[in-house]
């Protein structure tokens, strides 16, 4: 062959697969069933008169917003939307404010200064000024919206109105009834101020709302974590009685699950909706993951781009997807289980969990309780923890006689688990997960816990400890759920030298 003849051959191009396109999830992560009976082709219609195409996500969010009771009024009283930032949280509610001011609805929106509600009030305000017959009028001239700082108002002539107000005691206060609530930045309200102020203004509406607009909070974001465990997600204060989640309550969150990686994809696609709809969504994540981890800061990724709550930045104490590969509905109630109990040393959270073995040789695991307290209630907590173990035949109980003795009464043969026993337990509970020899169901706050846990080696020898990867982050249902599993593994011949009941 010439030299020219092999100079002229077409290249032959390998064909590499193509990454599947990366799109955000329309539906939220958590949230109530989806309501039979909403308005979304209105909201929708109303966006797209205004040029806003609503994204799959955002119609999710509207069928919550809109959704109506028999009666024709708000089926949720209160509708929370927690997503990650800049994914078109203001372009929902551009035209959710235009179609309540439509309808004569009186608006209130908070935010934690005056920036963020100001640039929405604008948005508003230049909507509706498009049609002037909207307005009331005073001696034949227009009142158009006031622009003035501290003085932003909208009237129109069916009642409706709109004002901004900074998040404090005086902005939220007022006069004037109040239909439909906004408070941005949820995660921002560290006291009850704000809401106690405001809700006394939404006392004489006929068909009130409140909506709550936020990214992830932390252990200070007082009203996001109030709403979240009304809505089941958190556990409830010890001595509530029976719990139902808050029927008026809608809670959306769309966020990375807890077992996720801060590099998984999928994630990132959890909880930040808009991925594939805009192309730069995309590059800034990968931007922003590449620099917080340079710099040391992928907290500050985990709660404004995965939308959860910042987790420890050591190494977690076991494989998280291994964990999520052991949930398994199908193993029952507790069959002669052994329990565990943890109480956080501030005395503000306690967990109990029961083990047993399965037919089949693995382990299973179940938790049983989960409260917070001020302090907790250690009498009334114990008398429920003896009732429970008596009525599924609980065998025994491992506990940490340093934070827990007050609810090591309660168990049957009570067993102190601590020093290398608490060290082999934490590398056994490891080791039964890794190795697929776990079932587990209702351990929601498990899961979430262990999250938060890494380990604390001993030596060179690889001995390590079960502990909390920050030190304002309890993880107690993590540690109850290693001790009753510590037991449930140990042979069956084993002999119990603790006393009981």
């Amino acid at each position: 062959m010439s030299a020219t003849a092999t100079a002229t051959r077409p290249r032959t191009r390998v064909q590499r697969p193509k990454r599947p396109a990366l799109v955000g999830s329309p539906t939220p992560r958590l949230a109530p069933p989806v309501p039979a009976r909403s308005d979304v082709p209105s909201l929708v219609a109303v966006a797209e008169s205004m040029g806003i195409r609503l994204m799959p996500w955002q119609e999710s969010a509207a069928r919550y917003l809109t959704a109506t009771s028999k009666d024709g009024m708000h089926l949720y009283r209160e509708v929370c939307i927690v997503v990650a930032r800049q994914n078109g949280k203001t372009a929902l509610m551009k035209p959710y404010i235009v179609q309540a001011l439509k309808a004569g609805r009186r608006v209130l929106h908070i935010a934690q200064n005056r920036e963020l509600p100001r640039e929405m009030f604008g948005l508003v305000a230049d909507a509706l000024s498009a049609e002037p017959d909207l307005f009331q009028t005073r001696r034949g001239k227009t009142i158009w919206p006031r622009y003035g700082s501290g003085q932003e108002e909208i009237l129109l002539k069916n009642g409706a109105k709109y004002r901004i107000a900074a998040s404090n005691r005086g902005g939220a206060r007022g006069k004037d009834a109040i239909d439909l609530l906004i408070i941005d930045e949820l995660r921002e309200q560290v006291d009850w101020d704000v809401i106690s102020a405001a809700e006394p203004t939404m006392t004489m509406s006929a068909d009130p709302q409140t909506v709550y607009l936020s990214n992830m909070g932390d252990d200070d974001s007082v009203v996001l974590n109030s709403l979240r465990a009304r809505a089941g997600h958190d556990p409830q204060p010890i001595g509530a009685g029976p719990f139902e989640p808050d029927a008026s309550l809608a809670y959306l969150e769309w966020s990375a699950a807890p077992h996720r990686a801060d590099d998984d994809r999928e994630g990132w696609a959890e909880a930040n909706p808009a991925l594939g709809h805009f192309p730069q969504v995309l590059r800034e994540l990968e931007r922003t993951h590449r620099a917080r981890k340079a710099d040391g800061q992928m907290g500050i990724f985990e709660t404004e781009r995965l939308c959860r709550r910042s987790r420890a930045m050591r190494d977690p104490l076991l494989d998280m997807k291994a964990w999520a590969a052991d949930e398994d509905a199908a193993i029952g109630e507790p069959s002669r289980p052994f329990l565990g109990v943890s109480m956080d040393p501030s005395g503000k959270r306690a967990s109990v969990a029961a083990a047993w073995r399965l037919a089949d040789g693995r382990i299973a695991l179940r938790l049983l309780y989960d409260v917070p307290g001020d302090p907790i209630d250690t009498d009334r907590l114990g008398a429920d923890i003896r009732e429970t173990a008596r009525r599924i035949h609980a065998v025994g109980g491992g506990f940490d006689p340093m934070t827990d003795a007050a609810l090591a009464r309660y168990l049957p043969k009570a067993e102190p688990i601590a020093g290398a026993k608490y060290a082999n337990a934490s590398a056994r509970f490891v080791a039964v997960v890794e190795a697929r020899r776990l079932g587990w169901t209702d351990c929601a706050s498990v899961t979430e816990d262990l999250t938060w846990t890494t380990r604390k080696d001993h030596d060179d020898r690889g001995a390590f400890d079960a502990v909390r990867g920050s030190d304002a982050r309890p993880i107690t249902a993590a540690l109850a759920a290693i001790r009753a599993v510590w037991l449930a593994s140990e042979p069956p011949s084993r002999p119990r030298m603790y006393g009981g009941f």
